[in-house]
């Protein structure tokens, strides 16, 4: 379909090979004096500039706090036990009450969001 285009058109899409640098004669010269400076350098290390340095990070205080905080609490248990061991003790007692109003209160207010 293109070809037929191009024919319509009288383009030639399709000629003779191209020879293409990928470096111009300026990128040829800095490339040429590049490579002339790193092999300048003693044992054939690498300009200072050119060294990588590794990667390194710091946490503050009070990330670390943040952090372990936030793991105490994930890690931390959706029942209190101990709450739970109170309330059926009470119940075994018969001392266990429930303030009917403050119940209604909450069950008004747990429904209203």
């Amino acid at each position: 379909m293109f070809i037929a285009f191009g024919r319509a058109l009288g383009l030639h899409i399709l000629g003779e090979p191209m020879s293409i640098s990928p470096l111009n004669g300026h990128d040829q010269l800095r490339a040429a004096r590049a490579i002339a400076a790193i092999r300048g350098t003693s044992n054939g290390a690498l300009p200072s500039a050119a060294v990588r340095q590794s990667d390194s990070i710091e946490l503050s205080d009070a990330a670390r706090s943040l952090a372990s905080a936030r793991n105490t609490v994930t890690d931390a248990s959706e029942i209190r036990a101990e709450r739970v061991a109170e309330i059926k003790a009470a119940i075994a007692d018969g001392t266990y009450s429930v303030d009917s109003r403050t119940l209604a209160r909450r069950l008004i207010k747990a429904r209203a969001v």
